[in-house]
């Protein structure tokens, strides 16, 4: 009997140690998909800052082509205008008028939309530079919580080294045999091998438990599971 219960405490520090592991186990598992978010989020900031200087540089293109299209329409208001001197006809004449008023109103349409795109490359540009300081703050950011994940990780991974020789070197003290089906337990049950009996419930799995098997548990004259869980259970 004494045995059998020793058994059991052993087994239940040896989880405790077993839980801690794994905790640290998940986080190491979880730092590289953090590292991962963070450097994807500043990708997908790089490429919106990148479509908005590239949309800048479309207005700007635009800008231009109109300024050389006004340019174009103010050279042919001077020769239209140059042109009427030379006129003989009076259709002739009118017709020269009649473009000149067209060139004259293109070059007005022309001048506003130049207007309006200078105004609006004016804001852009303002934009992106504070985008630009934006986007460099989260790039300071993201090396820096990168570098701790890094550095955070590397410490655990030393914890761990340290916590399994540990768990090992203590593992030494339970039976092989119930160590054995302890570990098999554990590894299909959740990372949970032993549980206590809480009140009449198991502690793994909650299911009501027959009075019997309490009993079982209560005299120790053997292992027992749960008839639900097959978790070994143990009296607190």
């Amino acid at each position: 009997m004494a045995d059998i219960k020793e058994n059991v405490k052993l087994l239940a520090a040896l989880q405790e140690k077993d839980c801690a592991l794994d905790v640290l186990r998940l986080k190491i598992r979880e730092i590289p998909a953090l590292v991962d978010r963070e450097k994807e989020s500043l990708a997908e900031a790089r490429t919106a800052f990148e479509t908005r200087k590239s949309a800048l540089t479309q207005l700007q293109m635009k800008r231009k082509e109109k300024e050389i299209e006004l340019d174009t329409r103010e050279t042919q208001i001077k020769k239209h205008s140059m042109e009427l001197n030379a006129v003989k006809s009076n259709d002739a004449y009118k017709a020269l008028i009649a473009e000149i008023a067209t060139c004259k109103n293109d070059k007005s349409t022309l001048e506003n939309e130049i207007l309006d795109l200078m105004d609006g490359i004016e804001k852009e540009a303002a934009q992106i530079k504070e985008e630009e300081k934006k986007l460099k703050q989260k790039d300071a950011e993201v090396q820096v919580t990168v570098a701790r994940a890094e550095a955070e990780r590397k410490d655990i991974e030393i914890n761990v080294t340290a916590m399994e020789k540990e768990r090992n070197d203590f593992s030494v003290s339970v039976p092989k045999d119930l160590l054995s089906r302890y570990e098999y337990i554990r590894e299909s049950s959740g990372g949970i091998g032993i549980v206590p009996i809480e009140g009449g419930d198991c502690g793994g799995c909650h299911t009501v438990l027959r009075p019997q098997i309490i009993n079982d548990v209560c005299k120790s004259h053997d292992m027992i599971v749960c008839d639900s869980c097959s978790r070994i259970l143990f009296k607190k």
